[in-house]
């Protein structure tokens, strides 16, 4: 007899309670919150291609992190190889080394399994695009100590069609901030209730895709050697690296960012769901429990929407850097952009919760979206590394790709309608979302949202505490995104 899934407001309590609770004061926190070998290509490139999420792993290509050639004595990291889908150029990698051949980004398809794309979802203007001040013939700065508004109109925005997307509603959804950035200057910033710009709000899942940042940091740095490295090396009282008969000694960081490590686990938040949710029984130890699963699939085989295996991240990051997660982003990342005040949790072991439990204001999350907005550069210093940034946030294949390297992507396939009947993990889209390929999101329950637009020069953040169903949350994410689109003049 499969139970229901406990009421999805409950998981604030879970995670701020269970997962350490490490920062919040109670006047702070919110009450509830290309082709195969693409990238990594050429001597000197340490981070491994990757051919699609549902690409077999191939021979020095392709698959789920699968390496490059070269390693991470020749240089850092290297860029797209020959027809990458990320449109990187390899030359001499980020710090050096050889470098693989320019990439061009693929061409934009008009369809997709036989379906047309809407509109936006056919192409923009092809990368590079235009990003910041300059771009609009503003004034350049950096939003390092606090943000700069503007009038909306003086950056492109319709007054009347913005406001109707940041008063979007639903029955579901609950509003608690919206801020949208373009150009690098604030068109609005808005609150609703007793939410103010000074509450930090519970990040749920967009934790993830600060925790990518943070494992391509220390690719960088070279204190990880690739995403390629096994987990087993940073958990060896649990795991045995060399019992090969265990599955669970070939789950690499790239599965662990990919959701593939084969591990067992049960997490479905549609409204409909009504299986076990692994998340609600793992809260009290999220690490020892997914260390505990066994693997009932081949690594790298097959996707598994799972909070568990970012958690697993945690381990390596402070094995390889002798800090807590949480130590190296205030070091590496929150610094250098001025968002010193995040918070992050900790599990009872002090290791940084890197699935969940990060708590931002408003302005703190648009500063990590802008941030990649900027391809990992802030202020004249490259930050996250450009290549690793269009690795994790944009996609191989524009019909099949949708989530990789704990980032949403791949917008008109990601949020397009899936049909209600399907009861799979994730179903292809009866239609296609009207939103450009390259726009990418991180994501939280609840409908927290912080949306990338390169070609639009666009951050938006949504905070919210919408009701149960991640059907509900994308559907919002959907409209909300192209009413925003539409208010562009």
């Amino acid at each position: 007899m499969r139970t229901a899934t406990p009421p999805y407001r409950l998981l604030a309590i879970l995670i701020l309670a269970l997962a350490g609770c490490s920062g919040g004061d109670d006047d702070d926190a919110a009450a509830a919150g290309g082709g195969a070998g693409a990238l990594g290509g050429g001597a000197g490139g340490t981070i491994g291609g990757a051919g699609g999420l549902n690409a077999p792993p191939t021979a020095g290509g392709g698959g789920l992190g699968s390496a490059g050639t070269g390693g991470a004595a020749s240089g850092g990291i290297g860029g797209g190889g020959a027809g990458g889908g990320a449109g990187m150029a390899g030359a001499a990698g980020a710090t050096g080394g050889s470098g693989g051949t320019a990439g061009m980004a693929p061409p934009r398809p008009t369809e997709c399994a036989g379906k047309p794309l809407p509109e936006r979802a056919r192409g923009s203007a092809p990368p590079p695009w235009k990003i910041g001040p300059e771009a609009a013939g503003l004034e350049p700065y950096w939003p390092t100590t606090a943000w700069r508004p503007m009038d909306a109109a003086m950056l492109g925005f319709d007054a009347a069609k913005l406001q109707e997307a940041v008063d979007y509603d639903t029955p579901n959804a609950s509003t608690q901030a919206v801020m949208v950035i373009r150009h690098g200057y604030v068109a609005v910033e808005k609150y609703f209730g007793s939410f103010t710009a000074t509450t930090r709000h519970e990040s749920y899942s967009m934790a993830k895709s600060f925790s990518s940042a943070l494992i391509g940091i220390a690719i960088e740095a070279k204190l990880i050697a690739s995403a390629d490295e096994k987990l087993c090396q940073y958990y060896p009282e649990q795991w045995d690296c060399a019992d090969s008969s265990d599955l669970r000694s070939k789950i690499t960081i790239a599965h662990a960012m990919n959701i593939s490590t084969g591990l067992r686990w049960s997490e479905d938040w549609r409204s409909t769901a009504t299986g076990t949710n692994d998340v609600f029984l793992a809260s009290l130890d999220m690490v020892g429990t997914v260390l505990a699963r066994e693997a009932v699939d081949e690594p790298g085989t097959k996707m598994r929407y799972s909070t568990g295996d970012p958690a697993l991240l945690t381990g390596a990051i402070q094995g390889a850097t002798g800090k807590t997660a949480l130590a190296y982003a205030q070091e590496t990342l929150f610094g250098p952009i001025g968002a010193m005040g995040i918070r992050w949790n900790a599990d009872s072991s002090g290791r940084t919760t890197t699935y969940a439990g990060l708590q931002a204001t408003a302005a703190e999350f648009a500063k990590f979206g802008y941030l990649y907005l900027n391809n990992g550069k802030w202020d004249g210093k490259q930050i996250v590394p450009e290549p690793w940034i269009a690795l994790t946030t944009q996609p191989v294949d524009p019909c099949v790709d949708w989530y990789r390297y704990l980032w949403h992507q791949n917008s008109p396939v990601r949020l397009g309608p899936q049909d209600p009947a399907c009861d799979s993990f994730y179903c292809p889209p009866a239609s296609f979302a009207n939103l450009p390929h390259d726009a990418f999101f991180a994501e939280g329950i609840n409908g927290q949202f912080i949306f990338i637009v390169p070609s639009a020069d666009l951050v938006v953040v949504r905070l919210a505490n919408d009701g149960a169903g991640s059907e509900n949350w994308d559907n919002y994410a959907r409209e909300f995104l192209a009413k925003m689109l539409d208010a562009i003049k």
